[in-house]
């Protein structure tokens, strides 16, 4: 069984994870429009999926769904996120 102070600190850092990812995504979509970047767009897409919808997923799927589909969901969409991460650098260095 996990400790219970472990369990305390893995839900104050997820709760701690949502307000500093979207304040990271805020910043990026200021960033878009004010410089119209589409790496910039992608960049906070990317961040936004490793964090918001990571954390989200992992919050409703063990809420509603169970603990087996917690990491295959949460996995999926920090994968997702990190690709569109990825792609945004290599967009940047092409122009």
């Amino acid at each position: 069984m996990i400790p219970q102070d472990t369990l305390q600190i893995t839900e104050f850092l997820t709760v701690l994870q949502l307000p500093l990812g979207l304040a990271i995504v805020i910043l990026a979509v200021y960033g878009y429009q004010r410089n119209t970047s589409r790496p910039m767009l992608f960049l906070g897409v990317g961040i936004a999926m490793m964090t918001l919808v990571s954390t989200a997923t992992t919050a409703v799927s063990s809420i509603l769904l169970g603990v087996s589909f917690i990491a295959p969901l949460s996995l999926a969409a920090e994968t997702i996120g990190m690709g569109l991460i990825l792609y945004a650098v290599v967009l940047a260095r092409r122009k």
